[in-house]
């Protein structure tokens, strides 16, 4: 229990508790069986056969199966005779699979996963009550770290996203950028990191208000999504500071084309009540080469600097920073 206790890491956590559920009831090993949309998936594993593991990457409809019908009833479900069960799986059978104990499994207040104890050889002796207890009260102590871990993953897409777009904010970009910078290494591909500034965008807070600014913002972030492929980047750097990681580009022209359907998707007349603002943007486009040199504040700086070129030559334009110069 002490061990458990001290364990933040899921599937330490869940090796350790599965084990420990298997060896109270006598069972081979475990799973935990967790719902994918419509149907039900493994996602860990305990000292189950490789077949069987083979087996069970794959989904099955969560309505069959003992895992499915302990979902179902809300209460464990211990099937002794696997193979001449109603509730049998044909490719588990196959696998070798004997007998099987399924755990529904609590998270917060709704019962989210299975733990799933198998058994590879006949099962010697009927289970007690106080096996089934304990075994049970390991699956609940997996439903605590299920929940942690949701917990933990929530707070951390709240610390890395926008909360007004959704987008990635800074902390969530830069681990882009890294990616982005490893791709670049390829050279198969014009990779570019792009930063926009919104031109007029204080004229607009100060004549429409903060709110109406709040949803340029966000119809913005939609119109630059949707001008983008599904291989490039966006996130909001903060203010109306935006960042863009070209990834698709296959060519300079390629490049050239995206920047030219962002500079369209930032053009628009807004306003309200008879008044109007012209709204544009200022683009910095900085390459990122398959031998970059540069880390990442200085690739920052690079397209801050051709994005302030831009605006200082008057905005609704694009420029590209200068490539780095060699080292002799």
């Amino acid at each position: 229990m002490s061990i458990l206790a001290r364990e933040t890491n899921l599937p330490r956590f869940f090796q350790i508790a599965a084990n420990a559920a298997a060896k109270i009831v006598g069972a081979n090993g475990a799973g935990l069986i967790l719902p994918d949309g419509e149907k039900l998936k493994y996602r860990f594993f305990e000292g189950l056969p490789p077949q069987f593991v083979a087996l069970s990457q794959h989904a099955f409809d969560r309505s069959t199966g003992v895992a499915g019908a302990a979902l179902a009833q809300g209460h464990p479900l211990f099937i002794e005779d696997y193979p001449n069960s109603d509730l049998a799986l044909p490719h588990f059978v196959e696998s070798g699979l004997k007998a099987s104990l399924s755990i529904p499994i609590r998270i917060s207040d709704q019962i989210e996963a299975v733990l799933a104890l198998s058994w590879f050889k006949p099962v010697e002796q009927p289970l007690s009550m106080r096996q089934l207890s304990l075994a049970t009260l390991f699956g609940d102590f997996i439903g605590t770290a299920l929940y942690r871990d949701k917990i933990e993953q929530h707070l951390n897409q709240l610390a890395h996203s926008d909360p007004l777009t959704g987008m990635p904010n800074r902390a969530g970009f830069y681990p882009l950028l890294d990616q982005a910078m490893l791709r670049a290494q390829d050279g198969d591909r014009h990779v570019a990191l792009v930063i926009i500034d919104i031109d007029h965008f204080k004229t607009v807070n100060d004549t429409l208000g903060h709110e109406f600014g709040d949803r340029l913002l966000m119809e913005i972030s939609s119109r630059l999504a949707e001008a983008l492929h599904r291989e490039d980047k966006i996130a909001r750097l903060g203010g109306d500071e935006i960042a863009i990681l070209v990834e698709s580009a296959r060519h300079l022209k390629d490049l050239q084309d995206i920047v030219r359907r962002l500079s369209q998707a930032l053009y628009l007349r807004i306003g309200r009540d008879g008044e109007y603002v012209r709204i544009s943007g200022s683009i910095g486009v900085c390459e990122i080469h398959p031998k970059e040199t540069r880390n990442q504040n200085a690739l920052m700086c690079a397209a801050d600097s051709a994005m302030y070129q831009a605006k200082r030559a008057g905005g609704n334009c694009a420029v590209f920073s200068a490539p780095p110069q060699p080292d002799f």
